[in-house]
């Protein structure tokens, strides 16, 4: 099924809106449009807003059921650790723990959260949970909605990148022997997202204040250049190794410096994210690299090398046109991919939609209202139709009623034949299960002497095995034979081992089919202490149709 979902991701280097069509597993950006802030007249929520919606309409983009990216000083995410208990209670608690922390931030927090589905080696579940300042965020909302621009969800953005993944990389074959861990990273220009997949599953996701500035800046430390010099140069001949092609040497050290930086983060990440989660993590198996700041020449490869030589795939996604040269779209891709998780659910849905209260109560509102406008329209259509037929229908009542007449007397009769089917089948079936009854006993008595010639111990010895039947008047005033077979025995019980020898005889004969219970009887005395005796009563299932 075709559908069509948009992204919005505020950075703060560029504005991205991301339509996205998803057809199955595939998924294509259609439109996009790239707004970079230095553009703007102003940095307010409403200047933001504005250009964003001039810039949608140009594109094409739809403005209805947008999903909104936070970036890392937008929202906060905490991993939060209780024990397995029902939704209604982790409610609760989770209701006191985002109290306690918006105390002592001081203001009105908007938040959500979701369960992990990894469990902890302690036994406990992880809970992450997504807090954003609804004063802030609010306004970014507002202001969006005045340029009529309607916000379905608002996700931190290390989720959103956890999104890209699922949608377009290779999973993990779950019939495996050997666990899959995949470390995620996208950097931008001034944020560096991380999250952390075991076995196709998210444990970990985190976003730090480290981005490409940081590679800019160290290369114009080292060259005694202004910034802005420093980023062409890094664009056009900046590189980690001198092995990359057009990459001017003196590039190499500083920028390698700042890649040395990168690379601690990314190993604290999965330290953190190992100790997060609660799980002893195993060692990466694959890296997943997007991002504007990894287009940087031999960065991707300098990270696989320092992390211990792990393969790596780099996803860049394009634009929706191939001169679209205005930074990575991965963070819109996955924000437009959960936003199609608002429709499902699951272990794999991480979808935290921090939408303000008021928010989130005005759009439902206005969703019903949408709702109750469509319904009424089709209810007078219904009626109109409804109308329409019933004059149809009445200027051909006899006729109508003598086809209902004629259908009357065949259901009738039809009626009567299944009564006397049914009639004749209870009476076979009957008789079915009477001649079942005679010839069960023998039968069952020869499987249980089988069973016990097979599978009985040499430690065990049978001294009786008796057929117990009693005649038993049934419904029908027939006569049916109910029974049980008793055996009696001794094990041998020198090493004190008899009883547990005849409880393991015991719970193998309920595991039979045949079987129904087996119980113990009245308990022989034993001639010596070196035999346990016993008796057993074993009760059939009877067989019926």
């Amino acid at each position: 099924m075709r559908r069509t979902v948009t992204g919005v991701d505020l950075g703060r280097d560029s504005i991205k809106a991301v339509e996205v069509e998803i057809d199955g597993a595939a998924a294509q950006i259609v439109r996009s449009v790239s707004i970079p802030r230095v553009r703007l007249e102003g940095q307010d929520p409403e200047s933001v807003a504005a250009a964003l919606a001039e810039g949608m309409a140009d594109a094409g983009i739809s403005f209805n059921g947008v999903t909104l990216g936070l970036g890392g000083e937008e929202a906060i995410l905490r991993y939060n650790h209780v024990p397995p208990m029902p939704p209604s209670r982790l409610g609760l608690i989770m209701k006191y723990e985002i109290e306690s922390v918006a105390d002592r931030m001081g203001e009105v927090l908007a938040h959500d959260f979701k369960q992990l589905p990894a469990v902890r080696d302690d036994g406990e579940r992880t809970v992450l949970l997504g807090l954003a300042r609804e004063e802030g965020l609010s306004a970014i909302l507002e202001a969006l909605e005045a340029e009529g621009i309607l916000v379905a969800n608002a996700i931190p953005a290390p989720l959103a990148i956890y999104g890209a993944w699922e949608l377009v990389s290779t999973k993990a074959d779950l019939d495996s022997p050997d666990d899959d861990l995949v470390l995620i990273a996208d950097l931008g220009r001034s944020s560096l997202d991380v999250a952390l997949v075991l076995n196709n599953r998210l444990i970990f996701a985190r976003s730090t204040t480290f981005g490409g500035d940081q590679f800019t800046e160290a290369l114009a430390q080292d060259l005694g250049a202004e910034l802005g010099q420093a980023e062409v140069v890094k664009k056009q001949r900046g590189g980690i190794t001198e092995d990359a092609k057009g990459v001017d040497d003196r590039t190499i050290r500083p920028l390698r410096t700042a890649a040395g930086q990168l690379l601690g983060m990314l190993e604290s990440s999965i330290r953190v994210g190992g100790s997060q989660a609660g799980v002893k993590l195993p060692d990466v198996t694959r890296l997943w690299f997007s991002g504007g700041g990894m287009r940087l020449k031999g960065l991707p490869r300098y990270l696989s090398t320092g992390l211990g030589k792990i393969p790596f795939e780099v996803f860049d996604p394009a634009g929706a046109s191939d001169d679209d040269d205005s930074g990575s779209y991965t963070t819109g891709l996955g924000l437009s991919t959960l936003g199609l998780q608002r429709d499902r659910s699951g272990d794999r849905d991480v979808l935290l939609n921090i939408l303000p209260q008021k928010y989130s109560d005005r759009q439902t509102f206005r969703d019903r209202t949408r709702f109750l406008i469509v319904a009424a329209t089709l209810l007078v259509l219904l009626l109109c139709g409804k109308l329409a037929d019933g004059y149809i229908r009445g200027s051909n009542a006899n006729k109508t009623l003598d086809g209902l007449d004629k259908q009357f007397q065949t259901l009738q009769k039809l009626s009567g034949e299944k009564a006397a089917a049914v009639a004749e089948s209870t009476q076979a079936r009957g008789r079915i299960n009477r001649l079942l009854r005679e010839a069960e006993p023998t039968a069952f008595q020869a499987f249980v002497l089988d069973y016990l010639a097979v599978n009985l111990r040499s430690e065990v010895q049978l001294e009786l095995v008796d057929l117990e039947v009693t005649p038993e008047e049934a419904e029908d005033g027939s006569i049916d034979n109910t029974y049980r077979l008793i055996i009696r025995g001794r094990a041998n019980n020198e090493k004190r081992k008899g009883h547990d020898w005849v409880l393991d005889l015991q719970s193998e004969l309920k595991k039979q089919e045949r079987v129904r219970d087996v119980l113990f009887g009245k308990q022989p005395r034993a001639d010596t202490a070196a035999w346990y005796s016993f008796e057993m009563i074993i009760e059939p299932q009877y067989v019926s149709i």
